[in-house]
C-alpha cells in the first residue's frame, strides 16, 4: 500500500479518536445529568444536547472503528510501522476498544428499541461500560496519551466519575421515604 495512504489511514484513526473521547465524555456527562432536575442549568443543558452528542459520537465512534481496524490490520501485516511499546499490548488494546465498540452498540440498539429492554438502567450501564472501555483503549494503545493529554484524561475520568457518586448518593437520598 502506498505509505501516503498508510500515513493518511494513519492521521485519520487518530484525528477521529481525538475528537470521539471528547463527545464520548460529553455524552456520558450530559447523560448522567439528564435525569437530575436539582442540578439545575446543567440538566437543562443535558435535555438539549444529549441526544444530539450521542448521535455524533456514535457516528465518530463507527469512522473510527472503521479507520482503526483497517489500520490496526495494516500493522499486523507489516505495511504500516509497528507501535514504540510491546506488540501484545497493542492487540490488547484493540481487542478492548473492541469491546468498547460491543458496549455502546447494544446500548444503542437498546436506547432505540427500549421496549425490549425491562430495565433502562442495565442499558445506560452498557453505556457507561462502553465508556470505561474506550478510556482502557485510549491508554493502552493511544500513542497521544502522554504528558498534559494523558493528565486531562485522568482528570476527565475523575470528574465523570464524581458525577456518576453524586447522582447515585443523591437518587438514594432522594428514594428514602420521609419521616
Amino acid at each position: 500500500m502506498n505509505e501516503v495512504v498508510t500515513l493518511a489511514l494513519w492521521y485519520l484513526d487518530r484525528a477521529s479518536a481525538l475528537v470521539l473521547y471528547p463527545a464520548l465524555w460529553l455524552t456520558v456527562l450530559t447523560g448522567v445529568f439528564f435525569t437530575e432536575r436539582r442540578f439545575g442549568a446543567i440538566h437543562w443543558l443535558s435535555l438539549r444536547t444529549h441526544i444530539e452528542l450521542a448521535v455524533f459520537a456514535v457516528g465518530m465512534m463507527v469512522l473510527h472503528a472503521v479507520v482503526g481496524t483497517i489500520d490496526a490490520w495494516l500493522v499486523v501485516d507489516g505495511i504500516a510501522p509497528a507501535p514504540n511499546y510491546p506488540f501484545p499490548l497493542f492487540i490488547a488494546g484493540v481487542g478492548v476498544g473492541g469491546v468498547a465498540v460491543v458496549l455502546v452498540v447494544v446500548a444503542v440498539l437498546g436506547f432505540l428499541e427500549p421496549r425490549r429492554f425491562e430495565h433502562p438502567k442495565a442499558i445506560h450501564a452498557l453505556a457507561y461500560g462502553g465508556f470505561a472501555f474506550a478510556t482502557i483503549h485510549a491508554v493502552a494503545i493511544g500513542s497521544d496519551m502522554t504528558g498534559l493529554l494523558g493528565q486531562l484524561v485522568a482528570a476527565s475520568v475523575g470528574f465523570v466519575g464524581v458525577a456518576l457518586v453524586s447522582k447515585l448518593f443523591g437518587g438514594i437520598r432522594a428514594a428514602r421515604p420521609t419521616q
